[in-house]
């Protein structure tokens, strides 16, 4: 369905580069509902599990808070909350880093090794849900064009 009758829009959309951002834009609001009503079964977040799974599948045991905002593309305050509701629940745990004091090492715990393993078959089954219907060169096609955005956003500096 279009955009403009999806939206029920009065008028159509001027110009193509528009609808082609709102599109993005609207598809990722969708993404970001489905995926809340999904990790709220788990009672965390999207950016609580995306936490877990760098955490989970990093070749070195524990990162740093530092390498975490850069890995997901959060600010620095935002990860603190973050940690912090983790470490609580029991699914990470913070330690001294061998080498520097001012650094902690966040670690995922057997706790949150359980949930990943528990929260993954459903999260990759609706993926596949989700991408269904398209080809790998169609994907193929969709990261390419989406890396031309984000090069584009960064050489305008329209983001930090």
């Amino acid at each position: 369905m279009k955009l403009k009758e999806e939206l029920g829009l009065d008028q159509a959309i001027e110009t193509m580069e528009h609808e082609c951002l709102l599109n993005i834009l609207y598809a990722a609001t969708m993404l970001y509902k489905a995926s809340y009503m999904y990790f709220r079964k788990y009672g965390i977040t999207d950016a609580q599990f995306n936490v877990l799974i760098q955490l989970r599948y990093g070749k070195q045991e524990g990162l740093s808070q530092v390498d975490l905002v850069k890995r997901l593309v959060v600010n620095k305050s935002d990860m603190t909350g973050i940690i912090d509701r983790l470490e609580k629940a029991g699914f990470v745990g913070r330690e001294d880093h061998p080498k520097d004091r001012r650094i902690n090492l966040i670690k995922i715990t057997r706790k949150g090794k359980d949930i990943v393993s528990r929260i993954e078959p459903g999260y990759f089954a609706g993926v596949k849900k989700i991408m269904s219907g398209m080809s790998k060169k169609d994907m193929d096609t969709i990261l390419k064009k989406m890396e031309k955005i984000r090069e584009n956003i960064r050489q305008e500096k329209l983001a930090g």
